[in-house]
């Protein structure tokens, strides 16, 4: 069994594979699930039955897609148990829990941890970047081999911590989705996804806040208070038009590297 599983962990990374305007992520997460379906299937009529029936729409947040497949496969060996029909439930079981997994991804992993992951490792990288000086001289902010630094470490730091949780949580959700079925929320709920997404704010508020103080306790200047004023009410202003906040995210990281590859200093 554990090949199984480890064969559906490695699939479900590409289950938005063939993402589809008609049925969403239906092709990935057949492929996905595949592997189970192999098991309470023994003939292969029966088997390609159910990969078609599992071909029907289906959308979720990926990283509980695993949790999903776990859960099919419960249902999948029970009904072989008890009876060769269908199970009408089975659809609505999985579009029921596509649905709620997809908003608790979406606000918990996508709205809370990426952006705290990505404050945690830019702090770490400054910190690393730009250590206090014991003779009092300081490091300029657009110091070209500091800022190397720092970004490797914001890089490597994102990955590590983001992926570390990310990657726990397809493996143990399908464990546990296996092994409980549809009692699998129970250990979802046990998780406290929601309240650990409001401490996760509240810290990752207060990183920001104290990055921004050190920030202008080392590198204050009129003309770097007035550029940051400008990009702020640029920010505004392009809210305002309606730009998408992954726009300007990428937009600030472009310009930031770009002066810092252009060579531009602060007086």
């Amino acid at each position: 069994m554990i090949f199984t599983l480890l064969s559906t962990y490695f699939r479900s990374f590409f289950v938005q594979t063939l993402w589809n305007f008609e049925r969403l992520q239906n092709v990935g997460f057949a492929f996905g699930v595949a592997p189970l379906l192999k098991r309470p299937n023994d003939s292969r009529t029966a088997y390609q039955e159910a990969l078609r029936r599992h071909m029907a729409f289906f959308n979720t947040h990926p990283y509980f897609a695993p949790i999903v497949m776990g859960v099919v496969y419960s249902k999948e060996a029970a009904r072989q148990k008890q009876f060769k029909g269908e199970d009408p439930t089975l659809t609505v079981l999985k579009d029921s829990m596509g649905g709620a997994f997809g908003a608790i991804g979406d606000h918990v992993i996508w709205g809370t941890w990426r952006p705290f992951c990505a404050i945690m490792a830019l702090s770490v990288g400054m910190l690393v970047a730009y250590p206090l000086a014991g003779n009092g001289q300081q490091k300029t902010l657009f110091d070209s081999a500091s800022a190397r630094i720092c970004a490797q470490w914001w890089v490597g730091g994102f990955l590590g911590i983001f992926n570390s949780v990310h990657l726990w949580l397809r493996w143990r959700g399908l464990q546990k989705a296996v092994h409980d079925g549809p009692l699998v929320v129970r250990w979802v709920q046990s998780l406290h996804l929601q309240a650990w997404a409001a401490q996760i704010r509240r810290i990752g508020l207060l990183l920001l806040v104290i990055m921004v103080m050190v920030y202008f306790a080392r590198w204050t200047s009129s003309e770097m208070l007035l550029w940051m004023i400008a990009v702020l009410l640029g920010t505004v202003i392009m809210k305002r038009w309606g730009a998408p906040s992954f726009v300007l995210f990428y937009l600030v990281c472009g310009v930031s590297v770009a002066m810092t590859l252009l060579g531009i200093h602060w007086p």
